[in-house]
């Protein structure tokens, strides 16, 4: 069974998906395929570019939130998990 990471990194991988990052801190992605926009707060952005970073595993992505934002990691792991349902299920 593929993860949702694993999902959204194949169509990061195969250019399905382009990253935006905008002054503001925020983001969009682009879904080439369907010609779809998506706006991005400042965590989804950290959330989707940790991704095409490559991180491993949800774990590593988790990790990326509470180090760079003041939040718990019990709130980040819903954060990505709700996240990357949400996106997935829209593309």
């Amino acid at each position: 069974m593929t993860s949702d990471l694993q999902q959204l990194r194949q169509h990061l991988d195969r250019g399905r998906l382009t990253i935006s990052r905008l002054d503001d801190g925020s983001g969009v992605v682009l879904d080439v395929e369907r010609e779809r926009l998506f706006t991005l707060n400042a965590t989804g952005l950290g959330i989707i570019q940790a991704a095409a970073d490559g991180a491993a595993d949800e774990t590593a992505v988790v990790e990326a939130l509470v180090a760079r934002f003041e939040v718990s990691e019990a709130d980040a792991q819903q954060d990505v998990q709700t996240f990357l349902a949400r996106l997935l299920r829209a593309l």
